[in-house]
């Protein structure tokens, strides 16, 4: 089940070995309704503890597959349903630390019936998430 907020509780993680761990990840919630297809979505910015993260070198796992933005820009097949979130993975050496980190994400998402000049849309949202490894 998830959660009303776009960033998800459980998923908050580091990735790649425990010793030298390569980024991090989180889980997201679709703010839309009716799920989306990969090429409606803009690049994200991901924020955590003052540090940003553009969406360039942010890869989005789907239910359809793992994505790099420029593939999910490209992809016929990627989609984003309302009921299954994305695992952002975020590259960062070292990934993020133990403890609790300020996590804030905008997120910028394109309709495909809404005039071109009212879009994006815009969701940011921001929450206390913990690195528990």
């Amino acid at each position: 089940m998830l959660e009303e907020q776009l960033i998800q509780a459980a998923g908050f993680r580091n990735v790649g070995p425990d010793d030298a761990p390569s980024g991090f990840q989180l889980r997201v919630r679709s703010p839309y309704y009716r799920g989306l297809w990969g090429n409606l979505i803009e690049k994200p910015t991901v924020t955590v503890d003052g540090e940003e993260f553009g969406g360039d070198d942010i890869v989005w796992t789907l239910p359809t597959g793992e994505y790099t933005f420029d593939e999910l820009q490209r992809s016929p097949d990627a989609r984003w349903p309302m009921d299954a979130p994305a695992l952002l993975t975020v590259p960062k050496p070292g990934g993020l630390t133990r403890g609790i980190h300020d996590v804030t994400l905008e997120l910028r998402l394109r309709m495909s019936y809404i005039p071109e000049e009212l879009q994006p849309s815009i969701w940011t949202t921001s929450r206390k998430a913990v690195i528990v490894r």
